[in-house]
């Protein structure tokens, strides 16, 4: 009868766990190590929402909030594909919708807020964010990636 190993397994889940970088708030997703980057958006309101920022490849399970899916080419020039929310009470849920949807726009850049709010509350900061992006109001500074900037 064959045997199966399984003692290697938690080595190599820690190192991935590692490598995950971590928010600086108490609310921080599980699995997380060091500082992430943040970027502040500006929404067509004028409210400030600073987000995190992390790697679509690298990041982690998280609560409710708004998301942003960018794609950021070789040059460092970003451009936003998709804004919305995540409403699953379920952290490893809201990844695979964040992953399921950054692989099919070609994301590789994830920024995210948690907000414990509510639902409609997420929906009108996603709202406000997307509408000033219609309008290009926000830009991206290429030069100062991660930096926690006013946008």
């Amino acid at each position: 009868m064959a045997e199966r190993r399984t003692e290697g397994a938690p080595k190599r889940e820690r190192k991935r766990r590692d490598a995950v970088p971590a928010l600086a708030s108490s609310d921080a997703p599980t699995g997380t190590t060091t500082p992430a980057a943040q970027h502040t958006w500006r929404g067509a309101s004028g409210a400030l929402y600073t987000h995190t920022v992390t790697s679509l490849i690298f990041c982690p399970e998280m609560p409710e909030g708004t998301y942003l899916l960018l794609h950021r080419d070789a040059g460092g020039a970003a451009r936003v594909l998709r804004v919305g929310t995540l409403d699953s009470k379920a952290r490893s849920l809201n990844l695979a919708r964040i992953r399921q949807a950054g692989a099919t726009l070609g994301a590789n850049e994830v920024h995210f807020r948690i907000e414990r709010t509510s639902a409609a509350e997420r929906a009108r900061i996603a709202f406000d964010i997307e509408n000033t992006l219609a309008g290009n109001v926000a830009q991206i500074d290429a030069t100062k990636r991660g930096a926690h900037q006013p946008a």
